[in-house]
């Protein structure tokens, strides 16, 4: 009968080295994830300036038939953004300063209430402000 002895398995020192530089670098990654993520999860982004904060012309959205306006009111003019897109400005017209028009595109506030009007339409209410 024979009997068998445990072996035991060593590697040679360079095995040993490079699966010890592996598994080194393995969890240098997972510690260097960890700190990312922890880092992240710290972050708190800086919040906004609230609109018209700073600005003497607050901007107003406001919604007329489905177009999107938003309208900053300077007094002598009006700038209009429509549906996003560069703002115009459309001076005053008259002395009241409820009317800004440059011909095309009108903008009228009275009372309260805001209309838009495109060429020789008559002009839409508008909701929001």
């Amino acid at each position: 009968m024979r009997i068998t002895q445990p072996m035991s398995i060593t590697l040679p020192n360079d095995m040993a080295d490079v699966v010890g530089g592996k598994v080194q670098r393995v969890l240098r990654g997972i510690v260097g994830a960890f700190v990312i993520w922890t880092l992240a999860a710290c972050h708190h982004p800086t919040p906004s300036a609230s609109i018209g904060v700073g600005n003497p012309y607050p901007v107003s959205s406001y919604v007329c038939d489905g177009t999107r306006l938003a309208v900053r009111l300077m007094g002598e003019s009006a700038s209009v953004s429509v549906d996003g897109a560069a703002a115009i400005d459309l001076p005053a017209i008259g002395n009241s300063g409820t009317t800004f028009s440059n011909g095309r595109q009108t903008l009228l506030t009275e009372q309260g209430r805001t209309s838009w009007a495109v060429g020789r339409a008559m002009p839409v209410a508008c909701t929001g402000g």
